[in-house]
């Protein structure tokens, strides 16, 4: 089963349905802000429609399709990191995530994010995880800058929302950039590689 711990507090595990609960209660606290970025927000009224979406996901990882894993703090659901879709001919993921708003600018999506990508290129050997967000959102297009990811175009008006378009910055990275990323990493880092990453990322 899927699961890291990223330190002594924070945690991503496999969805389950008995997060169901928990995550809505997140959901419900952050309705205004993830409603400006996430349409399927709307659509999660109760905890019915969240046990729903999760054995969603559940079919989807059975499928082999993609899966999503919740970032858990002190035990409690803060967030969620997903593959949104896992194209096995190609060698390539893509990664969606929302987190709340009271726990960012503490490094915590970056982080979870570092270790999904690590898991599609080392465990599922993947060659290419992408990352698409919404130009607009600077502090998903930060995760993706901290992680060293390249920015590889601009989707004119490819989401509507409302009565407006907008468009998607696609990042991208591959297996032997991650590599070589990671080695540079280590080397600038030396012994006290975890803990100045983790400095950095606070």
């Amino acid at each position: 089963m899927f699961s890291c711990q990223l330190n002594p507090d924070l945690e991503l595990r496999l969805l389950e349905t008995r997060y169901a609960r928990p995550l809505f209660r997140t959901v419900q606290r952050n309705r205004n802000y993830l409603n400006e970025w996430l349409p399927w927000v709307k659509h999660i009224e109760n905890v019915d429609d969240m046990k729903d979406y999760i054995e969603f996901e559940q079919k989807r990882r059975e499928l082999q399709q993609g899966f999503s894993a919740v970032i858990l703090e002190g035990g409690n659901p803060v967030g969620v990191v997903s593959y949104q879709e896992l194209d096995w001919r190609n060698r390539k993921a893509s990664l969606g995530y929302w987190l709340s708003a009271d726990c960012q600018g503490r490094g915590i999506m970056t982080i979870a994010c570092k270790e999904m990508v690590q898991y599609a290129i080392v465990t599922l050997e993947m060659n290419r995880v992408e990352i698409r967000t919404r130009s607009d959102n600077a502090r998903s297009r930060s995760v993706a800058d901290r992680l060293g990811f390249s920015l590889e175009g601009l989707l004119r008006q490819e989401e509507r929302s409302g009565a407006s378009y907008y468009d998607h910055a696609v990042y991208g990275m591959v297996a032997s950039e991650w590599d070589r990323h990671k080695r540079e990493r280590r080397k600038a880092a030396g012994d006290g590689y975890v803990e100045a990453a983790a400095a950095e990322e606070a």
